[in-house]
């Protein structure tokens, strides 16, 4: 039997040496799974089956290669041809750097070094500012009793100069000389009534507040009236004005209210001005009532 061949021409670098080797007649020992033929010796004749590498067509991974798109390079040294395909690879993310034992245990002991210093001197300004008290403001040694026996005993302490003030005016009056009552107490207030304060000439009394974070230091002078002091304590109450201590202190009809107040969390007033008006306000109202009485 006559065999009839067709020649390609193809790239000869575009097969490995087992599909040039099978090509040009050569006989292989490898088995049908490999895909490669077989030399049968009595007719000459060769087997190819479907997925040989020996077809016509360019090999299956150059197809693909070329398909897709991806770069490819070949190396002939050998006869073989090999194609690399470039993949884009994720980057890896850089581990944080972490401090190693030795600045942690210092950072540490740094912190406790602080913290030991800083009670240190909160004990000794404690047990200073307690002797500096009364007995009878300092039931315990805590802090918190320390504390507000100060804040008792300072208070304590304006009252007594607010008398001793009172005391002196009515002294220096009595000499014929004229000064206003408690004048000094008051550096900058919102609202006055001396004759110098153009702008502030209708002002019911002085008044002078001062705010440090949710608490407040209220200064008001006006003339006496009957109930004054009930309404004033029930209007800041109103106002959600907690009044934690309070210092009265009169000069014949001229009357001096030190407050220390809380201002509570659902209350509207905000700052020393508003404050400031609405206790202008209530004074306004308490005299009128007064008047009308």
């Amino acid at each position: 039997m006559a065999l009839e061949a067709v020649v390609f021409q193809q790239d000869l670098f575009g097969y490995n040496a087992k599909d040039l080797y099978s090509f040009f007649g050569g006989s292989l020992s490898y088995e049908d799974k490999h895909g490669f033929p077989h030399h049968n010796q009595a007719n000459n004749d060769y087997s190819i089956s479907s997925s040989s590498p020996t077809s016509m067509a360019p090999p299956p991974h150059f197809s693909e290669a070329t398909n897709k798109g991806h770069g490819s390079s070949s190396n002939v040294g050998d006869g073989s041809a090999a194609v690399e395909t470039t993949s884009t690879r994720p980057k890896r993310r850089r581990l944080k750097t972490r401090k190693n034992k030795e600045e942690i245990e210092n950072q540490r002991m740094t912190h406790i070094a602080v913290e030991r210093n800083r009670r240190r001197q909160m004990n000794e300004y404690l047990s200073v500012l307690r002797s500096l008290m009364p007995e009878s403001y300092v039931q315990r040694g805590d802090q918190a009793s320390i504390t507000g026996g100060a804040i008792n005993f300072v208070k304590e302490l304006e009252h007594r100069v607010q008398l001793l003030s009172a005391k002196k005016e009515v002294k220096e009056r009595s000499d014929g000389s004229s000064t206003s009552s408690f004048a000094e107490f008051f550096m900058f207030p919102q609202y006055s009534t001396r004759p110098d304060n153009n702008s502030n000439e209708s002002a019911v009394a002085d008044i002078e507040v001062t705010m440090v974070e949710s608490h407040a230091n209220l200064k008001i002078r006006s003339k006496k009236s009957p109930e004054q002091l009930l309404k004033l304590v029930s209007g800041l109450n109103s106002m959600r004005l907690n009044i934690l201590h309070l210092n009265v202190t009169t000069v014949e009809q001229t009357v001096l209210y030190s407050l220390s107040v809380k201002v509570e969390d659902d209350c509207k007033l905000t700052s020393v001005d508003d404050i400031a008006t609405a206790v202008h306000q209530l004074l306004g109202r308490i005299q009128e009532d007064a008047m009308l009485n």
